[in-house]
């Protein structure tokens, strides 16, 4: 089996596969938001798009974030003044005195990420019937791995909860896999079993599968402490 820790052979099998996909997550997250489901979660595309590299334009992201709070609080029923307040929040966060790739987020990064979390959660409650996938990537990004494999700071369950959205209006074995990894990382063992199973039969190829449902029950094990693979070889599919 797999998971026969006693092996040193299997041992080493799973740590080469935990730290490859630790490595896959990391590379993806930071540069260019892959598992997100998208090019729109990482900070390369937050520093493309102004992220606020001085005082003045720190000042303008501030006062837009100040507005969009207004409103939302002002129009508590509408989705679209929650998505807003949200995405200026985490405009904030990511601003060079507020994040750094090393250390990852300063005092003032963290107090943009409790209102982007907020915001994130009033949106959710609305139930959108179309949630915004780019906000859902950046809530990926900003929750999710720290620095320095990623752009977050270890929420998996925030993590989580918007990764399903990308996963479901971006539907592939990369969004399921990362689905997948949150959940368990999130200790919801059966979404991660159910979001598994996705990624499985959506690979591309059978080696491709075999590979995605090793590294995944890996990441299961080192979760749950498992020592064996059956509790997880059903969900992920058989291959």
């Amino acid at each position: 089996m797999l998971f026969d820790l006693r092996s040193p052979g299997r041992r080493r099998l799973i740590k080469t596969v935990y730290l490859f996909l630790a490595l896959l997550i990391g590379v993806g997250l930071v540069g260019f938001g892959v598992g997100t489901g998208g090019s729109f979660g990482g900070l390369f595309s937050a520093a493309a798009n102004g992220g606020g590299a001085n005082g003045v334009g720190d000042a303008k992201i501030v006062k837009q974030l100040a507005k969009a709070e207004k409103q939302a609080k002002a129009e508590p029923n509408s989705a679209a003044a929650w998505l807003k307040a949200g995405k200026a929040a985490y405009n904030l966060a990511v601003i060079p005195t507020n994040f750094s790739s090393t250390v990852g987020y300063t005092t003032g990064g963290h107090a943009a990420l409790d209102k982007m979390k907020a915001a994130w959660l009033h949106y959710l409650s609305l139930a959108p019937a179309n949630p915004n996938v780019l906000f859902a990537q950046e809530v990926v990004a900003a929750f999710s791995f720290p620095p320095p494999t990623g752009t977050g700071i270890g929420d998996y369950p925030t993590a989580e909860s918007a990764q399903e959205i990308v996963a479901e209006q971006k539907p592939s074995a990369t969004s399921y896999e990362f689905l997948s990894y949150y959940a368990y990382q999130a200790k919801k063992i059966t979404a991660g079993d159910q979001a598994a199973a996705k990624a499985v039969a959506l690979a591309p190829n059978k080696k491709q599968a075999t590979t995605l449902r090793q590294t995944l029950l890996a990441v299961r094990a080192q979760v749950t402490g498992a020592t064996g693979a059956s509790g997880a070889s059903g969900a992920t599919g058989a291959t």
